[in-house]
């Protein structure tokens, strides 16, 4: 055969091969934006520099696509048609560091809860462990020291959730094909949402009357019952219960032989769905010669909490003196009237 002849036949059929094996062209539709989000941050205490848009497909198929951005007024979304529930919260998920963001691939799922703490505390029974928890209300253990997992308490956050938004236009996925592209272009049409996150996270108040206030050190304390975190699609509190650490106690004289100690939080609230709530308030008081210890444990019904439903208020009054017994104070002779200082952490405004 001639040498020509035999090039340009292989020229051909080289030709031929590449055409019958050629794949169609994709790409992504990720620039091109066809939903609008307009958002109102004027319910929240203070106006965020970024903001998460998530939409979570409402066929439990998984999907689901989100955004942080800086534009916290107007932004532009890309997302495919289907029905989705939206969920637009200030700052981003990995701005909270005491939240975890869990379940985010299904609407029901969707959770913000309160991050477990990153040191776990040692043995104590009254504090961390049965006695702390009443029998019917189930917290996790930590295998490691056989005490309740204890949970830090959560940052302020503002949400506010879209349900049931139906995108019409776009394509079902992610990609067109780019020969496609300009007549998909065309073809996209405007959706227009609005959100207006309003704060989520409830503040707790807890007053103790205390006798013989001068004679205490310091407080540790830890309260269980309280709800774990959000479920995010309805904004409805999680029925599961965490154990939260108390700290930075007040303490405030009233007469020579009364008074009264505070502190307060930040909570998800009672969870939901509880026909008879109840909290478990624990107390490890060390007094003034820093060796006397005293544990106290009070259990409280709904009739002892004032739910302020329009602030995000929870109120625990316990007005019920706990007594705590003379001591001297350390390192004094018998005679010293001097109020030991509280440990770092907590302040003290007590007189004498």
């Amino acid at each position: 055969m001639n040498r020509r002849i035999y090039i340009g036949l292989v020229a051909v059929l080289a030709v031929l091969a590449l055409t019958s094996c050629r794949r169609d062209l994709w790409v992504y539709t990720d620039e091109y934006r066809q939903v609008e989000l307009y958002t109102d941050w004027s319910l929240c205490y203070d106006r965020p520099d970024g903001m998460t848009a998530w939409f979570i497909s409402n066929d439990y198929d998984g999907r689901n696509r989100h955004v942080t951005t800086a534009d916290i007024e107007h932004t532009w979304l890309n997302l495919p048609r289907g029905r989705f529930t939206g969920i637009v919260f200030d700052w981003s998920p990995a701005e909270y560091p005491n939240q975890d963001f869990v379940g985010m691939e299904y609407p029901d799922a969707a959770k913000v809860q309160a991050r477990p703490a990153t040191v776990q505390p040692d043995y104590n029974e009254d504090l961390y462990g049965y006695d702390a928890v009443p029998a019917d209300m189930y917290i996790p253990v930590v295998d490691s020291t056989s005490m309740f997992l204890l949970s830090v308490t959560p940052d302020p956050m503002c949400v506010d959730t879209l349900l049931n938004v139906n995108i019409i236009t776009g394509v079902e996925g992610d990609l067109v094909l780019w020969k496609d592209r300009e007549e998909y272009e065309a073809s996209l049409v405007t959706q227009t949402f609005y959100a207006e996150p309003q704060p989520v996270i409830w503040d707790l108040r807890i007053s103790l009357a205390v006798r013989g206030l001068q004679y205490l050190h310091s407080i540790q304390a830890t309260l269980a019952g309280l709800s774990d975190g959000l479920m995010l699609a309805d904004l409805r509190h999680s029925p599961d219960v965490c154990l939260h650490p108390l700290e930075s106690w007040e303490a405030r004289q009233l007469t020579d032989s009364l008074g009264v100690v505070s502190t307060s939080i930040h909570t998800f609230g009672l969870p939901e769905y509880s026909l008879n709530t109840h909290l478990r308030l624990n107390l490890r008081c060390l007094l003034r010669d820093e060796e006397t210890v005293l544990y106290f444990h009070f259990d409280i019904g709904p009739e002892d909490i004032v739910v302020e439903e329009d602030r995000l208020l929870l109120i625990i009054n316990i007005t019920e003196p706990i007594s705590l017994p003379y001591v001297d104070a350390k390192g004094s002779a018998g005679f010293d009237a001097v109020v030991s200082p509280w440990l770092p952490g907590g302040n003290a405004d007590v007189t004498m």
